[in-house]
C-alpha cells in the first residue's frame, strides 16, 4: 500500500500542476493616491461631520476666503473634540462665545503659508522639525516622529501628533488634529 502511494504521489503532483492556471498580469489601480479630494479645504472642512465646530469658527471670524482661496498651504484641522476642550478649558460655553479676535488668532496659527505634506524628501528624516510660517505670524514646527505620524512643535514645550495627514485639497493639504496647538516656546 505505501509502495502505491509512492508511485501515485508523483502523477497526482503533475495533475495538480498541469490544472493550476497562471494569473494574468493585472496594473494595480491605485484608489484616491495620496488622500487627494476634488475640492478646496473650505468646502472638505463643510463637508466633515467632525470638522463642524471648525467650520462655526471659520465662519464666525469671516476667514472662509482663507480656506477657500487657490493659495496652497497647510491646514491644521482640530477635531470637534479638540474645540470642545479648548472651549472647556477656557470656560467657554459655545463658539460664539470666543471673543472674534482670539478666534482668529487660533485659526490663522493653524493656517501654514506653505504646502507641507508629509511625504516630501525635505520631511524624510524623522525627528527633524522645521519650521514653517502661519498666517498669524508666528512660527509652526512640523516634523514626523520614528513611526511616521506627524507632529506639530516638536522640540517645543508642547507638542502634538497629528491624527489624519496628508489629505490633499485643491488648495494644499490638511492635517486633521485631536487637539487646538499653539506655540510653546
Amino acid at each position: 500500500m505505501q509502495l502505491l502511494r509512492m508511485l501515485l504521489a508523483p502523477v497526482a503532483l503533475a495533475a495538480l500542476l498541469v490544472s493550476c492556471e497562471i494569473q494574468p498580469d493585472y496594473e494595480y489601480e491605485y484608489g484616491n493616491p495620496g488622500g487627494k479630494v476634488n475640492m478646496n479645504a473650505w468646502v472638505f472642512i463643510q463637508t466633515t461631520d467632525s470638522l463642524s465646530l471648525m467650520e462655526e469658527a471659520i465662519v464666525a471670524t469671516g476667514l472662509q476666503s482663507l480656506y477657500s482661496g487657490t493659495t496652497e498651504r497647510t491646514f491644521i484641522a482640530p477635531r470637534n473634540s479638540a474645540f470642545r476642550a479648548y472651549m472647556k478649558t477656557n470656560s467657554y460655553a459655545n463658539i460664539q462665545a470666543i471673543p472674534v479676535a482670539t478666534l482668529e488668532s487660533v485659526l490663522k496659527y493653524h493656517i501654514v503659508n506653505a504646502r507641507v505634506i508629509f511625504t516630501d524628501p525635505e520631511l524624510l528624516p524623522s525627528n527633524n522639525p522645521i519650521a514653517y510660517p502661519t498666517e498669524s505670524g508666528s512660527v509652526m514646527y512640523l516634523s514626523h516622529n520614528t513611526s511616521y505620524q506627524g507632529v506639530i512643535n516638536q522640540g517645543t514645550k508642547k507638542s502634538w501628533t497629528i491624527i489624519t495627514s496628508n489629505i490633499e485639497p485643491n488648495n494644499g493639504v490638511i492635517h486633521v488634529t485631536a487637539d487646538v496647538v499653539y506655540l510653546s516656546l
